[in-house]
């Protein structure tokens, strides 16, 4: 007998429901309906975990201390506001909003998450290893992965991320387009990445000026050193604006090198197009999956000078993603769909991620019917399961008066 078996659950794309069993954390049977015991779903559809690509548990929940509200709805009026705020805070406080953060994404589903991390002098290390005890805390109940988010391309700067991936942290990042010379930031993040064996994941691009684009660069880059599948690149805002020709020109490299590319829809929705006409701030995300390249969701800022709402619903960026991309029809809302769980689960190299047998029973059941249904009405979820084991339970109860 199974250690665990939901019953009466809804597949992608499958009218009848199935049940599935699970042992030792792994799905070893997805079948019919039959007798037997087991909690009953009644036909309410099921995911693989959600995968959080992109976010910041730093700065999360920060919004209102301080005096943090960004009053331009700038990113380079947020980036000032929070270098401000930063080295006034505890490394308790970073803890407190960072757990308040993954608890909140846990009850929304998701059972993997990247942040971002800022690489400073003053903080960078003491936040980090904060984070680190975070990720110790919630083993178990959710994968936590963390990027150096640093000045690659200059002696302190490369130091610092060096002493960051020495202490444990994953990946290495940046942010090319607001240092001197974006080039020699992206070849010293490769550098890195390619001496301690690590992913990198930059912010690329993220700003409205059409002659100004890193990212044909780092492609070529990428592929020259044959990093493909290992490097992941976030924003592209400007990617957007180019004219046709150079964008088709770019999104093939992109695809050729096998860049990943994860697009932030809420937060910059509301940090660009401030001119006039306004521009949607998203990268080309149809263009982009029509060339092949992996493109995934994520949360990014929540609740700080970046974005004064959002939230860690990865059902809710889906929502927004379609809506803002026009991304409607039935076969899109399945991709929207996809980039928050399959999409994502390669960038972060999730072994065994899917709902198959064999595979790691990690499950969110929503209180939906079918999977287009949960992306338009974005319903609780009503169980989150990570390696089988019930992190997240909520009950849902209903009457017409």
């Amino acid at each position: 007998m199974a250690e665990l078996v939901l019953k009466n659950l809804r597949l992608w794309g499958q009218a009848e429901p199935v049940d599935i069993a699970v042992d030792n954390g792994r799905i070893t049977a997805i079948g019919a309906v039959g007798d037997g015991a087991g909690e009953d779903f009644a036909g309410r559809a099921v995911f693989p975990g959600f995968v959080e690509s992109h976010c910041h548990l730093d700065k999360t929940l920060s919004l209102g201390a301080n005096g943090l509200e960004n009053r331009s709805g700038t990113l380079m009026e947020a980036i000032e506001i929070w270098r401000g705020s930063k080295p006034t805070r505890s490394r308790e406080d970073f803890k407190t909003r960072a757990r308040a953060g993954i608890l909140q994404a846990i009850s929304r589903g998701t059972t993997a998450l990247r942040s971002h991390l800022d690489m400073d002098v003053e903080k960078g290390l003491e936040v980090l290893g904060a984070m680190l005890e975070l990720r110790e805390e919630f083993r178990g109940k959710i994968d936590l992965q963390f990027v150096a988010l640093g000045m690659p391309g200059n002696p302190e700067g490369d130091a610092l991320i060096a002493e960051a991936l020495e202490m444990g942290i994953d990946i290495v990042g940046g942010c090319p387009h607001i240092t001197p010379d974006p080039i020699a930031c992206m070849k010293s993040a490769l550098d890195l990445a390619e001496k301690y064996g690590r992913p990198v994941d930059l912010h690329m691009d993220e700003h409205e000026d059409p002659s100004h684009l890193d990212l044909e660069g780092l492609a070529e880059m990428v592929s020259a050193r044959g990093l493909g599948g290992r490097v992941a690149s976030d924003h592209n805002c400007s990617l957007m604006l180019q004219p046709l020709d150079r964008q088709h020109r770019v999104i093939d490299k992109v695809a050729r090198a096998g860049i990943h590319m994860i697009s932030l829809p809420a937060v910059n929705l509301f940090l660009q197009g401030k001119g006039h006409p306004p521009m949607r701030g998203l990268m080309p995300i149809k263009a982009l999956r029509e060339a092949g390249v992996n493109v995934a969701l994520g949360s990014d800022n929540v609740r700080d000078p970046f974005q004064p709402m959002g939230n860690y619903d990865l059902l809710w960026q889906a929502n927004v993603a379609v809506h803002a991309a026009s991304f409607a029809m039935p076969d899109e809302q399945r991709a929207a769909l996809e980039m928050i769980t399959s999409a994502p689960a390669k960038i972060l190299g999730l072994r065994g991620y899917g709902l198959e047998v064999g595979a790691q029973a990690d499950l969110v059941v929503v209180d939906a019917g079918m999977s287009e249904e949960a992306l338009s009405l974005i319903p609780p979820r009503l169980r989150v399961y990570k390696a089988g084991k019930l992190v997240y339970r909520e009950e849902v109860s209903r009457a017409w008066i």
